[in-house]
C-alpha cells in the first residue's frame, strides 16, 4: 500500500495558488495572480516547491497538470520590479533567496519522477519559461508567446537557460541575445513545446484526466504522450522557421563581436521579426549580451542541471548588483521611458564590457571560459 502524505490542505500553500485533487490520481496546480500575469516572487516559488515536493512523495499522486487561471499568460516571469527594489534597498541577500528558491523548484521539476503537463497559453517568459522547460509535457496554443526577454531589462536568460538555450544551438543563442518572441510554431519546431493544441484548455484537460492508466503497462509517461499526440495539431511555419538561414549566418557562436554586429546589421531585414530582434539587441544591455553569449558557450559543454543552477545562482548574484539591472528594470517597467542608460564600454568586446567587473565564480569550468575569452587574466 502506498504512502499518502498528510500534506497541508491543498489550498493552504499560498493565497495565489489554486490546487485541486482531480480524478485518476491527477492534481491540478494553478497560478492565480492575473494582474501581474502570474509573476513569480519568493513566496510563490517557495510554496510551489513545497507543493511539488509533497506530490512527489505522495503515492496517491500519479500526474500533475500545471497552468494558470487566465489564458493571457501561463507566467510572464519573475517579479523583477520587486527584485530591483530589494537591490536598491541593499537587500541583495533577500533578492538572492528568490533565485535560490526558484532554481530549487526548477531543478526539482527537471528531475521529477512523475509526469507534469504544463498548459503554456499566452505569455510564457523568463521565469515562466524556466518552469515550462522543466516539464516533460509542454503544451502551447495558437495564442502562446514564448521568450527569454532579459536583454531588455539587463538581467540574463537564467532559470536553466544556460543549458536549454545551448541545447538548441545557434537558434538558442540568437533567442537569448535578442529576446525574440516565439509563436507556437517556432516553439514546437525547436522543441521548446512538445505539443500544439487548438482545442480549448478544459477539453484538453478532460482528455488527460481521463487517461486509462491500465491500458499502459509501459507507464504514465507513455499514456500521457499518446493522449497528447492525438490532440496535437501542426500549424503553418512562423517567423522563426522562415528566418532559420539568416539566424545561422548572423549568429555563428564563434566570435562575440561578429555575432553582435551581424545581428544588429539586420535592422533593414525584410521581416519584422528579424528587425525587432536587431532592435532588441541594439537597445539592450551590453553586459547581458556578453554574459548570455558566454553562458551559451559554457552550456554547450554539457552540464548536469544541478551544476547549471549552481552557476546561475552565482551569476544572478553578480548580475543584479551590476548597474544595468536596476537601470534596465527602471527604464522598461518603472518609469517606462524605454531609454536605459547602460554601463558603457569603449568597444563592444567581451573584455571591454566585463573586465572591470568580471563574474568570477567558484565553478572552475566557468572561470576557465572567462580566461579563454580574455575576460580575466
Amino acid at each position: 500500500t502506498g504512502r499518502i502524505m498528510t500534506s497541508p490542505d491543498l489550498n493552504s500553500y499560498h493565497p495565489d495558488l489554486i490546487i485541486e485533487q482531480a480524478k485518476n490520481g491527477w492534481r491540478i496546480v494553478r497560478l492565480n495572480r492575473p494582474k501581474s500575469l502570474h509573476a513569480l516572487d519568493e513566496s510563490i516559488v517557495s510554496a510551489l516547491l513545497k507543493v511539488f515536493e509533497h506530490f512527489h512523495e505522495d503515492d496517491s499522486v500519479k500526474a500533475i497538470w500545471f497552468d494558470s487561471t487566465t489564458p493571457k499568460a501561463f507566467c510572464a516571469g519573475g517579479d523583477v520590479r520587486k527584485l530591483r527594489q530589494l537591490v536598491i534597498n541593499n537587500e541583495v541577500d533577500t533578492a538572492n533567496k528568490f533565485f535560490e528558491q526558484e532554481y530549487a523548484l526548477d531543478l526539482l521539476l527537471h528531475n521529477y519522477a512523475k509526469p507534469i503537463v504544463v498548459w503554456g497559453e499566452g505569455y510564457v517568459m523568463g521565469g515562466g519559461l524556466g518552469l515550462f522547460m522543466a516539464a516533460p509535457f509542454r503544451l502551447v496554443t495558437p495564442y502562446s508567446r514564448l521568450a527569454m526577454p532579459e536583454i531588455n531589462i539587463g538581467l540574463y536568460p537564467d532559470v536553466g537557460g544556460s543549458r536549454f538555450l545551448a541545447d538548441r544551438g545557434q537558434i538558442g543563442l540568437f533567442t537569448g541575445l535578442t529576446g525574440s518572441i516565439m509563436t507556437s510554431a517556432g516553439a514546437f519546431s525547436i522543441g521548446w513545446a512538445t505539443h500544439i493544441c487548438e482545442a480549448q484548455r478544459d477539453n484538453v484537460l478532460q482528455k488527460v484526466l481521463s487517461v486509462d492508466w491500465n491500458h499502459y503497462p509501459a507507464g504514465a509517461f507513455r499514456a500521457i504522450d499518446d493522449t497528447l499526440n492525438s490532440l496535437h495539431r501542426p500549424v503553418a511555419s512562423g517567423p522563426l522557421q522562415n528566418s532559420i538561414d539568416v539566424i545561422h549566418s548572423v549568429c555563428r557562436g564563434q566570435n562575440f563581436e561578429y555575432d553582435y554586429q551581424a545581428i544588429i546589421g539586420l535592422s533593414d531585414a525584410s521581416s519584422d521579426w528579424l528587425r525587432q530582434a536587431s532592435e532588441n539587441l541594439q537597445k539592450g544591455s551590453p553586459s547581458t549580451a556578453a554574459i548570455t553569449w558566454l553562458l551559451w558557450q559554457w552550456g554547450k559543454q554539457g552540464h548536469a542541471w544541478d551544476e547549471v543552477f549552481a552557476l546561475e545562482s552565482q551569476i544572478s548574484d553578480w548580475k543584479i548588483r551590476h548597474p544595468d539591472f536596476v537601470e534596465g528594470v527602471r527604464a522598461r517597467l518603472v518609469d517606462k521611458d524605454l531609454s536605459p542608460e547602460w554601463k558603457s564600454a569603449e568597444k563592444i568586446t567581451l573584455k571591454d564590457i566585463l573586465s572591470d567587473c568580471a563574474p568570477v565564480t567558484t565553478i572552475d569550468s566557468w572561470n576557465a571560459l572567462l580566461r579563454q575569452y580574455g575576460v580575466v587574466a
